[in-house]
């Protein structure tokens, strides 16, 4: 596991817990910032051998010890693949690592993606049945739905063709929750006005529809979160991958300047050298023309006593080559 994906993780649940609240009717009571509660704070400072301390003055020094010995190091977050780390982590700070543990052991095994998507379902089912879902139970949903969007993507398995599903499904739990409604209104009840999936209808409740309306509706509107929060997640990448493109574009273009202008400086070097050679031959006298054409001609003299004295002694040939070198003098 990558300590970068870690700080991801912790990223996500710190924007998911916000700030300091105590919020009526949280069973949690008064909580700091991350979500650590005042007696899971109460509890981290004792074992430090510190005095008690309003949560709300946690140190991000703290909540970062809590956050890695309370929550990661339980559900044994450095073993896990990206992905379902964070759909464990952030369940485990919402819910407790047991909680959370609870839910891997029932997700039992399956592709990763199929995981993510059963902790997060047995997450938001257990969510469901606290008797304080009536009042957090929006905020709760929507959490869910963006983290398992967020798994997923983490996970590298997250497509357009998630969405379409998750659209697909909002649409038959819809059509399913009209039909129930429809059901309970036959069979006779109070008339009630209620909204399934963000859109408000009539139904009537008879004492035995009640629970199946409920859970029509319950499905319908998870549905709808998840496909919204999916969609976001998606075009998140989408944004993404499009600023990676730009970025990489933009790269390859100051590459390719830089070899133009590296290349320019090189022919312009190439034209400065010949123009010297130019001006070095149109400045060379006679005399300098003639004596570099004895040079020449005297390091070609190795090349003729090789050739024409092939048979002679070392002082003989040396003579003869003194004498040739003579004659042509004086030809000149």
């Amino acid at each position: 596991m990558a300590k970068s994906n870690y700080e991801e993780c912790v990223a996500f649940v710190r924007r998911q817990e916000g700030g300091n609240t105590n919020a009526p009717g949280d069973p949690g009571g008064r909580t700091g910032r991350g979500g650590i509660t005042h007696i899971t704070y109460d509890s981290y400072r004792a074992s430090k051998g510190l005095a008690p301390r309003d949560v709300f003055e946690i140190t991000d020094e703290e909540i970062a010890e809590i956050y890695e010995a309370h929550y990661w190091m339980p559900i044994y977050g450095d073993r896990l693949p990206a992905g379902q780390d964070l759909a464990l982590f952030d369940f485990a700070v919402n819910s407790g690592p047991a909680k959370a543990n609870e839910a891997r052991i029932k997700a039992g095994d399956a592709p990763l993606p199929e995981l993510i998507k059963r902790i997060c379902a047995h997450r938001l089912s257990f969510l469901h049945s606290l008797g304080t879902w009536k009042r957090f139970g929006r905020v709760w949903g929507n959490r869910v739905a963006d983290c398992e969007a967020n798994a997923l993507r983490m996970a590298s398995s997250l497509t357009t063709n998630d969405v379409e599903a998750a659209k697909e499904k909002k649409i038959k739990q819809k059509r399913r929750a009209r039909q129930v409604v429809i059901a309970a209104a036959a069979g006779g009840g109070a008339l009630h006005q209620i909204a399934i999936a963000g859109e408000w209808v009539l139904a009537v409740f008879g004492l035995g529809a009640t629970a199946f309306v409920g859970i029509a509706m319950f499905n319908a509107w998870r549905q709808g979160q998840r496909a919204d929060s999916l969609s976001r997640a998606v075009e998140q990448m989408q944004m993404a991958a499009n600023q990676a493109a730009n970025a990489r574009d933009s790269v390859a273009k100051q590459i390719a300047s830089r070899e133009a202008d590296i290349t320019k400086q090189q022919e312009e070097l190439a034209k400065s050298k010949e123009a010297v050679r130019e001006v070095l031959a149109s400045q060379m006298t006679p005399a300098s023309a003639l004596q570099s054409e004895s040079s020449q001609q005297s390091s070609d003299l190795p090349v003729l006593h090789d050739a024409l004295l092939p048979g002679l002694e070392p002082t003989q040939a040396q003579s003869s080559t003194a004498g040739l070198a003579l004659q042509t003098q004086q030809r000149k």
